[in-house]
């Protein structure tokens, strides 16, 4: 439990403050005074693997709402080149305490969600398209070619020719 001192008198700063603990996973417990007592909700989510087999980019992400502003900035931006400080700073947190608060919710980093978000659409690219690689790269927005391959190996252990070609087979 934590007590938060509010030295503005506008009830509209209070309601928004409010708004805003709840959203970022607090229960607010009192207010009284100039002081609002709040405590971390006690909240478990799990990442299932079935969120990972989807073909479906949104169904990657957990339905976390205290993480959704964070899974909503990746989903609009991840074919940029982003990482962690641009969503730390989209969503209004430093960067340590967004890794901490991630990696303790979903057992993940921010970046390793920004990874796998752009290999799932890479992995849609490659079957639904005849783009060649480097292309599907670029739009996912790696500057460095053989690093999305390193990437993208690390996930499907297969280079994405090799999957694109295994996938193919399967299906036809």
């Amino acid at each position: 439990m934590a007590d938060i001192l509010v030295n503005d008198t506008n009830p509209e700063t209070k309601n928004l403050l409010m708004k805003y603990l709840e959203t970022a996973g607090f229960e607010v417990l009192n207010i009284e005074n100039n002081f609002v007592s709040v405590r971390l909700a006690d909240e478990r989510f799990s990442t299932t693997n079935e969120n990972k087999e989807s073909n479906n980019p949104q169904f990657i992400f957990p339905s976390i709402p205290r993480l959704r502003e964070v899974f909503n900035y990746i989903e609009l931006n991840y074919y940029q080149n982003i990482g962690l400080k641009e969503v730390a700073r989209a969503v209004g947190y430093s960067p340590a305490y967004l890794t901490d608060l991630v990696r303790r919710i979903t057992g993940k980093t921010v970046n390793t969600w920004i990874i796998e978000r752009r290999i799932k659409e890479a992995s849609t690219l490659l079957l639904e398209t005849t783009y060649p690689i480097k292309e599907i790269a670029l739009k996912l927005g790696y500057q460095d070619i053989s690093y999305f391959h390193r990437q993208f190996r690390n996930y499907y252990k297969r280079t994405p020719r090799t999957w694109r070609e295994t996938q193919r087979c399967q299906v036809a």
